[in-house]
């Protein structure tokens, strides 16, 4: 007797969102430190760098699970493992650019459209990625002690993070960083996932 589809969360999605959350943070982690010599001189570039490398990880998982809450869930585990990792700060913005992500989705055309999914990612991360500038601006001492920033790195954040003109190009580059790395992961998805039938380009 063949299985009824669901649109809810299923243990094997949670699963597979848990998986793709993973890689994603690894990667994150590993092309972050790859930048860190770098960020004195470039600290939007950077964080733009990263984030066109992790995009292709979303849109393959949203399009292979192509439900409600999987970008929430995400988001959930992604602001978890930073409040483990002594950033508890984190947790709130990603919740709520998890949240509204999924308003986005809800609203503008499904799970798996590329442009919804790309609008949805760019609230988020918009969201996920300022909590630094948020937090900093509500008390440095805070921020830079938990963060462990000191030296030249410090005056470095400080001017990237709290100059008008830097964090316009901060958003800028994210948000550019976010449409390019959606479609090139898309194109993958296409190319490799979508064609062969292991991953369905509808809802």
């Amino acid at each position: 007797m063949k299985k009824e589809k669901t649109n809810k969360l299923v243990s094997k999605d949670y699963l597979t969102i848990g998986l793709y959350t993973v890689v994603s943070l690894v990667i994150s982690f590993a092309l972050s430190m790859l930048t860190t010599p770098f960020l004195v001189w470039a600290y939007p570039f950077a964080t733009a760098f990263v984030l066109f490398f992790t995009c292709p990880i979303y849109i393959l998982l949203a399009y292979k699970v192509g439900k409600r809450g999987t970008l929430l869930t995400f988001a959930i585990i992604n602001g978890l493992f930073y409040a483990i990792m002594g950033a508890p700060f984190v947790l709130p913005f990603t919740l709520v650019g998890g949240l509204l992500g999924e308003l986005i989705l809800a609203k503008f055309g499904g799970y798996r459209n590329l442009k919804a999914q790309t609008l949805a990612y760019t609230v988020y991360n918009l969201i996920y990625g300022f909590c630094n500038y948020i937090v900093l601006a509500i008390s440095a001492e805070y921020y830079f002690s938990l963060m462990q920033i000191e030296g030249v790195l410090r005056e470095a954040y400080i001017k990237y993070m709290t100059t008008p003109f830097w964090i316009a190009v901060a958003i800028a580059l994210l948000v550019i960083a976010i449409v390019l790395g959606c479609l090139f992961g898309y194109k993958l998805l296409k190319k490799h996932f979508i064609k062969s039938g292991i991953v369905s380009s509808s809802n």
